[in-house]
């Protein structure tokens, strides 16, 4: 686990691009966290980064469900704000990842029993209107232990 604060939005999509520089295919990554909280400034700086597209370019797929964005791989980015229950299941999120592309998710506490190897990142409104703290975790022994590291050395030399 680690966690770190942003106390801009654009800190946060910096976060995402470093995020997004480390992703590879067949990567997960959960974003979780209440509504207004960076979600989406996140997921477009990790989007950016992977693809080369920019920033500005990536909305929320609130009423698509998932956007596809074309890079060195895919990188799927799905918003399930608007899903419920079950359903969730049923909009092909396995198939993003088992066709060789990426796979970032918003409101990914709807997902239930999908995938072994995902970064979580939790969002939390902090002390002020711009700062938020954001945690980040993931399994020591998966794929993203030797990856994060090198996020968090780039993060604190930003700082």
């Amino acid at each position: 686990m680690w966690e770190t604060r942003t106390h801009r939005e654009e800190q946060t999509v910096e976060l995402g691009r470093a995020i997004g520089i480390i992703l590879r295919p067949g990567d997960m990554v959960f974003l979780l966290g209440e509504l207004g909280s960076g979600k989406t400034r996140l997921a477009k700086g990790i989007v950016s980064a992977a693809t080369g597209v920019s920033h500005h370019d990536v909305v929320s797929p609130t009423f698509t469900l998932i956007n596809t964005f074309e890079g060195t791989f895919p990188v799927h980015h799905a918003d399930l704000y608007r899903i419920q229950g079950d359903a969730v299941e049923n909009i092909g999120l396995e198939d993003t990842v088992d066709q060789g592309g990426a796979l970032v998710v918003e409101w990914a506490e709807k997902v239930r029993g999908f995938g072994s190897d995902p970064l979580a990142v939790t969002i939390y409104h902090a002390e002020d209107a711009d700062t938020r703290r954001i945690v980040l975790e993931w399994d020591p022994s998966g794929s993203w232990d030797d990856r994060i590291n090198r996020v968090v050395k780039s993060w604190q030399e930003r700082l």
